[in-house]
């Protein structure tokens, strides 16, 4: 008899004296989606991390309609590689590189995970030497540097072909759009050839509104570091809910939080009035 009662009824029945009346079946009703939505994200995430696909050096990234190839120089994995428009897109990129170029000189890194990044060419084919990015959420540090809360991302390939080259280490979106909290150091063919901290683009590369940098006056190599700025400083030019996305963040999960407080707070009175 007992099992056919609804569960809060046996529940009560089984803890007698000792039942607490802010167990209520609204209670258990959240108790229950809380664990439900537990198992399926579990049962997700444990199917997204075994999508997991591994290169290596001889592994080709084509691009048919351009003529041109990218390879990696380094072993490395990716959740998802799909080619759009031309342009090569990965996700989750574990790329196992040592080392980066940073103010113009080699620095050590430990092998991290870039979540996007984007990269395309055109008669020519590409060897990627090395390629760092961060997203600025942890303090990273490259060599003796500190690079902070900064976005930023660096790449050093090496190129075969007079042809061109485009990256986009999906910074913020105001990095392409605001040259004001942009720095940009660009070495083709070891020629420093200019930074855009002075809003000068040097000929050789540009840089689009979306943050793509494209390269076209490199022969054997290049080597291109970017810094975004955007996270330390208020762009005036991007919405309230983007600047401080934080704060807003913040205070939607503390609204949430009392809410929740209250509307619990009044269940077990009412269910203490009716007994």
């Amino acid at each position: 008899m007992e099992s056919s009662l609804p569960l809060y009824v046996a529940l009560k029945r089984r803890l007698g004296k000792g039942y607490d009346n802010t167990i209520t079946k609204k209670g258990l009703i959240i108790t229950a989606t809380f664990v439900v939505s537990l198992c399926i994200l579990w049962v997700v995430g444990g199917a997204q991390a075994q999508r997991v696909v591994s290169f290596t050096p001889d592994s080709p990234f084509s691009i048919p309609d351009c003529n041109a190839t990218i390879h990696f120089a380094f072993n490395g994995s990716y959740s998802q590689a799909k080619l759009e428009d031309n342009t090569w897109v990965f996700s989750n990129l574990q790329v196992n590189s040592t080392r980066t170029w940073f103010f113009g000189d080699w620095r050590p890194i430990n092998p991290s995970m870039v979540e996007t990044f984007r990269v395309s060419a055109k008669s020519c084919n590409v060897t990627i030497i090395s390629l760092f990015v961060s997203q600025g959420q942890d303090e990273q540090i490259v060599g003796n540097y500190n690079a902070f809360s900064q976005r930023m991302g660096s790449i050093t390939y090496n190129v075969s072909g007079p042809g061109v080259q485009s990256v986009n280490f999906d910074l913020s979106p105001s990095f392409g759009q605001n040259p004001r909290i942009r720095d940009v150091f660009v070495m083709l063919d070891r020629d420093l050839t200019g930074r855009s901290d002075a809003n000068q683009q040097s000929d050789g590369w540009s840089i689009s509104s979306d943050g793509t940098l494209t390269v076209t006056g490199a022969t054997t190599e290049a080597n291109i570091m970017c810094r975004d700025y955007s996270s330390l400083l208020i762009d005036e030019s991007l919405p309230f809910h983007e600047n401080h996305s934080v704060l807003v963040v913040s205070l939607v999960l503390v609204a949430g939080t009392v809410v929740f407080g209250v509307i619990i707070r009044n269940n077990s009175l009412k269910e203490r009035r009716t007994h």
